[in-house]
C-alpha cells in the first residue's frame, strides 16, 4: 500500500471519528511532530556568527533600513 492510500484511509478514519481524547491525543502528537521536525532543522551558531548579525542589524539601523511596528502589522494583514 503507498503512502497517497494509506493517508486517504487516515482522512476516511478521522473525518468520522467522535471520541475527543483520541482527538486530543492526535493534535498532541501532530504537535510534537512539528516541534521535533522544527527543531531537527536548527543548528546552533558560533559565536562569530551571532556578533555578525548584531553588527549587520546595527548598521541596518544606522541606515534607515527598518520598518516600523505598524507598518509590518500592515504589511502582515496580506500575508
Amino acid at each position: 500500500m503507498n503512502i497517497a492510500v494509506k493517508k486517504v484511509e487516515l482522512i476516511e478514519w478521522l473525518a468520522g471519528l467522535q471520541d475527543k481524547s483520541i482527538l486530543n491525543e492526535l493534535e498532541s502528537l501532530k504537535k510534537k511532530a512539528v516541534a521535533e521536525s522544527y527543531e531537527s532543522r536548527m543548528k546552533p551558531m558560533s559565536s562569530q556568527q551571532f556578533r555578525s548579525i548584531g553588527d549587520r542589524s546595527e548598521q541596518d539601523y544606522k541606515n534607515g533600513r527598518i520598518t516600523s511596528q505598524e507598518n509590518l502589522e500592515k504589511e502582515s494583514e496580506n500575508w
